[in-house]
């Protein structure tokens, strides 16, 4: 990148010109904790063949899940000069979709296969810190800590596992920022779709067999499901559940009865999400208001109740 296409920082070049608290923070944890000079050339540590498999091999079940996602992800936005990358937990990329007329650059700036992004080696940037924030994150133009970073633009979401743990992070990456700035928030929600589909892939994985059910629209970067065994108990939660519900592993462990927690609850959001279990249980039952029951572990009785009481025919 040419110096004349460096960016002038702020008169404090610690703080970004930006109002998300995330990257004010971001960076200065840059200046702070790691001592980090922007101005300093970086050159990303890439993993050898061996370790490539290893880290590779860890995240199997993402990849597996996430490569079609990013194909049609890349079919989306290409024509806006967006790559799509994906990245592990230790914010490693490990795949790539990037038009071959990108690539030169890929190679200068490390956007490749096995390059660590951690943001305490690369600084404020996309992958890294949205993996260490574990929430979306958007980076415009001159936001990255980095000076060889200016005319870069970034959006990140994390993607959670079964377990509702961070498996990795979902990037879209533009080499000229202020291309797509006009278009951040339906770029954004586009990414957070699509990171939403691999989440549900990795969930619905885990827990073949059970009944999936959802709480709830999908807001933000998780879905709200949930996985039932055959009594109406809960084997397990994904990351936007778990903080609807307040579950911990341990209280997920114990297979809560869902029924009974909503019913616990008194908030407007948790009679929602009631109704929707109801509603998705009686679909899945087919109408059959005593399979209906026996799924949710109550009596036809206590089911006609709440049916009535959540206006559900």
């Amino acid at each position: 990148m040419a110096e004349d296409d460096i960016l002038p920082r702020p008169i404090d070049q610690n703080t970004p010109t930006t109002s998300d608290v995330r990257i004010q923070q971001s960076w200065e944890r840059c200046a702070s904790a790691y001592n980090m000079d922007p101005a300093q050339g970086w050159i990303a540590d890439v993993l050898s063949g061996a370790e490539f498999r290893q880290a590779s091999g860890r995240s199997a079940l993402l990849l597996k899940s996430a490569m079609g996602e990013m194909r049609r992800l890349f079919d989306l936005v290409q024509g806006m000069g967006l790559m799509v990358l994906l990245a592990d937990p230790d914010a490693t990329i490990l795949a790539r979709c990037a038009d071959e007329t990108h690539l030169s650059v890929c190679r200068r700036l490390h956007l490749r296969k096995g390059a660590i992004w951690h943001e305490s080696a690369a600084g404020t940037n996309g992958v890294g810190t949205c993996v260490k924030e574990k929430c979306p994150i958007f980076l415009g133009q001159g936001e990255h800590w980095r000076f060889c970073f200016s005319l870069l633009a970034s959006y990140a979401a994390p993607v959670f596992d079964a377990q509702g743990r961070v498996a990795g992070a979902l990037n879209l990456a533009a080499f000229s920022g202020n291309t797509t700035k006009p278009y951040a928030a339906l770029v954004m929600e586009t990414l957070l779709q699509s990171g939403r589909r691999i989440e549900e892939q990795l969930f619905r994985a885990h827990y073949a067999g059970h009944k999936i059910l959802t709480l709830g629209p999908a807001e933000g970067c998780s879905s709200p499901l949930v996985a039932l065994n055959t009594d109406g108990e809960v084997t397990g939660a994904t990351h936007s559940s778990r903080m609807l519900m307040g579950w911990t592993d341990d209280m997920i462990k114990d297979h809560p009865n869902l029924l009974t927690e909503l019913e616990s609850g008194t908030e407007i959001s948790l009679q929602k999400a009631e109704e929707s279990v109801v509603r998705s249980v009686l679909a899945t039952s087919h109408g059959n208001v005593a399979a209906t029951a026996r799924s949710l572990g109550i009596s036809r009785a206590t089911l006609y109740r709440k049916m009535k009481a959540l206006n559900i025919q």
